[in-house]
């Protein structure tokens, strides 16, 4: 009895919630944006530069103080994305970059924070790894930026470091195989994880 209780209880806060960001959406004034519920009722009032609808997690990506960042529907600012092709870092394989304190993690639909920032850079996931950097900087080079210097490193997606992170580069991965292509004084190796 407790428990069909209990379900129904959760059922419902989770369709409430649900429902809560389904039926918000963006709107300008004054060349600010902020969101309406579907009645036309102002829930975040108007402050934010630029603003993307709420997605079905229930998180939005809103410009704020020339930073990308995701708030709830309650307008709490969650965290700051990694800026990506002038938004907000896509999604890849679940998880998308995050800049917290000049370092990087990954966060997954809903920005909750899965792989904490602790690195200088982040590549995005492919194949369930990424390659992840300390002491590489992000340098402009015309409209883009890139990563210069360093010593690099693979994570899995638990963030589980599986190559150290003391190689000059690393090329490409092999999933299956488990081993990655790296640079270690200036010459290419092969090496394996477990």
């Amino acid at each position: 009895m407790y428990l069909r209780y209990f379900c129904i209880s959760l059922l419902l806060m989770a369709s409430s919630l649900f429902s809560q960001s389904k039926g918000i959406t963006s709107f300008e004034e004054n060349g600010l944006y902020g969101f309406k519920d579907k009645k036309g009722k102002v829930v975040i009032k108007p402050q934010y530069e630029q603003a993307m609808e709420f997605a079905k997690s229930g998180v939005a990506f809103v410009v704020s103080k020339n930073k990308w960042v995701c708030i709830n529907s309650k307008n709490q600012i969650l965290l700051e994305s990694f800026l990506y092709d002038n938004g907000p870092d896509y999604i890849v394989e679940s998880l998308a970059r995050f800049v917290e304190n000049g370092k990087m993690g990954f966060h997954d639909e809903r920005c909750q924070k899965v792989i904490e920032a602790q690195y200088d850079f982040v590549y995005p996931f492919e194949n369930g790894y990424a390659i992840v950097c300390n002491g590489c900087e992000l340098k402009p080079e015309g409209e883009h930026k890139r990563i210069l210097g360093g010593k690099y490193g693979v994570i899995n997606r638990k963030g589980k470091l599986l190559l150290p992170i003391e190689y000059e580069a690393i090329g490409s991965i092999d999933a299956k195989k488990k081993t990655a292509e790296v640079k270690q004084d200036g010459k290419s190796v092969a090496v394996k994880w477990k």
